[in-house]
């Protein structure tokens, strides 16, 4: 289903299209008109705060951390290796298939298994610095101490 009734309001600015159900239920509830087939008339505009603002801010307000917090998940961050422990023992148990015959072919499989545990630990370390990064800005912005100068 498409949104094909055009929406304006009485002062004639075009807003957004609307599916056609929706249409009908704005000029049952009398809050638009229509002024032709495919064109509905709102009473009055839009709210210039939208259901997004007032959700955005709602979710801000729910998202204060304390500066004890912060730094808690910080730690939580540094001290999170398992994933390399775990990537270490997986590689262990890849069997290495090269023999002792000079010229012999490597195990492509055993390398490529090998390439992309490495792959997966350095996108988590990606991750974790990032992580780090912005719990570091909201602990700058909680204490109000000045963001770190970039070297």
């Amino acid at each position: 289903m498409e949104k094909t009734v055009r929406v304006t309001d009485e002062q004639g600015n075009l807003y957004e299209a609307t599916y056609p159900k929706r249409a009908k239920g704005l000029i049952k509830h009398g809050r638009a008109r229509f002024v032709d087939e495919d064109t509905i008339c709102l009473t009055c505009p839009p709210d210039k705060i939208s259901e997004e603002t007032a959700m955005s801010e709602q979710l801000n307000s729910q998202f204060v951390l304390e500066p004890a917090e912060i730094l808690k998940r910080i730690e939580e961050i540094q001290n999170d290796n398992g994933h390399i422990y775990q990537a270490l023992s997986t590689l262990e148990k890849i069997p290495s298939i090269r023999s002792d015959v000079p010229g012999a072919p490597e195990d492509s499989a055993g390398c490529a298994k090998a390439r992309a545990i490495a792959e997966i630990v350095k996108i988590r370390e990606a991750t974790n610095q990032k992580l780090l990064d912005f719990y570091m800005s909201l602990f700058r912005e909680a204490t109000g101490m000045a963001p770190a100068s970039s070297q």
